[in-house]
């Protein structure tokens, strides 16, 4: 009988629309598919390390219902070039899950990523606490605050480079990766009829057209993609944080025939 093909899950940058990863992770456990590596990226990364470590879906649908702008936005006090919020409520939610656990304490091989601004290069975590990394993954430039490494470089959101962390499972022996893509294609109906609401939209709509012709090859490179349906869900905006879930559900639903294909 020759050995089962390892499976990597990625779960990528999103924003609010990233709790979709804990309804296709729902998914995939009521259908039995094995995960043996698993990556994050931003968001993405915050559910993986979780979810490594352990923590069933219902904790993390308990937790996502909590957050809210006031949750997740926290101003910090004097100048910092790099953002304006700090992203230490975010943290500290994820920390009463996790705790100060290591990577060296995942149930599944855990990998988050985050870009080293300084040099323009991809950062990929495998080891020491994982709060810091997914402090340094989900830092989306200009709205949280960089990390400065050990070395003085600045870390920001590893989607900067790589929108889901598919390589990073193909480093260390994943056979078949299913990639999770909270964001997809930039939406042609993005802009309500009445045009921009405020300067929000703006920057987001910018941001979603760049980042989706940055990664168009990146999302490629997976043998499977999840792309939850979740309209004009902004991804700045953290409310009806269940609507994100059930959409991953949703989409994982329909993809778990060919996922059970691909994985024989």
């Amino acid at each position: 009988m020759s050995e089962r093909k390892k499976i990597g899950l990625a779960l990528g940058s999103g924003g609010a629309r990233g709790f979709c990863h804990i309804g296709v992770l729902e998914v995939l456990e009521k259908n039995h598919i094995p995960i043996d590596f698993i990556s994050g990226c931003s968001m993405g990364s915050l559910v993986a390390g979780c979810y490594a470590l352990g923590a069933p879906t219902e904790r993390l649908i308990e937790a996502s219902v909590k957050v809210s702008q006031l949750s997740v936005m926290d101003l910090g006090f004097g100048i910092d070039k790099t953002g304006f919020f700090k992203g230490e409520r975010a943290m500290e939610m994820v920390k009463d899950i996790i705790s100060d656990s290591t990577f060296e304490q995942t149930k599944i091989p855990l990998r988050i990523t985050a870009t080293n601004i300084t040099h323009g290069n991809l950062v990929v975590f495998d080891s020491g606490l994982i709060i810091p990394a997914m402090r340094a993954s989900m830092s989306i430039p200009a709205i949280y605050r960089a990390v400065p490494d050990k070395n003085g470089d600045l870390l920001v959101d590893g989607g900067v480079l790589e929108r889901i962390p598919i390589n990073a499972l193909r480093s260390i022996g994943a056979d078949i990766v299913i990639a999770v893509d909270a964001l997809g294609p930039a939406r042609d109906n993005f802009v309500p009829s009445k045009g921009l609401r405020n300067i929000g939209d703006m920057i987001e709509r910018s941001y979603l057209l760049m980042d989706w012709k940055n990664a168009v090859e990146n999302v490629m490179q997976a043998d499977l993609v999840i792309t939850p349906d979740q309209g004009n869900r902004s991804i700045y905006l953290f409310k009806d944080n269940m609507a994100s879930i059930e959409a991953g559900r949703v989409a994982a639903e329909l993809m778990i025939d060919k996922i059970k294909e691909i994985i024989e």
